[in-house]
């Protein structure tokens, strides 16, 4: 699958397909589902970003470590927590938008798995 397309399926079919969805428990999971998947593109951005600048050392810091050292301090944890599509919703009002929520509705979920999810 070509990445170009996932980003664009993320950041414009994704929001789309939540404007036009049946009922509101549609609607959350596919808000849901759009939230994961933005927020799996930053942390692929994350890990790009500590490989790179980790390969220096041989990466003898754990990206769990330099998540904590490096990238929190830049204020990518505040980032994940106000996550959404401004353009389409209030983030204020949005539950979904806080990541200790999306983590809940992950741990919650006995869904199936989505096309391009892990197992």
């Amino acid at each position: 699958m070509n990445v170009t397309f996932s980003i664009a399926d993320l950041l414009i079919h994704s929001p789309l397909q939540i404007k036009t969805a049946k009922n509101v428990k549609e609607m959350q999971l596919l808000q849901l589902r759009s939230l994961q998947y933005l927020e799996r593109y930053i942390y692929l951005i994350l890990f790009n970003a500590y490989l790179h600048l980790e390969k220096k050392q041989s990466w003898q810091r754990p990206f769990s470590t330099w998540m904590y050292e490096v990238a929190s301090k830049a204020g990518v944890y505040d980032v994940l927590n106000q996550l959404g599509f401004s353009e389409f919703e209030n983030l204020e009002e949005q539950p979904l938008s806080r990541l200790r929520y999306r983590w809940q509705q992950q741990q919650n979920s006995h869904l199936l798995p989505f096309r391009g999810e892990f197992i």
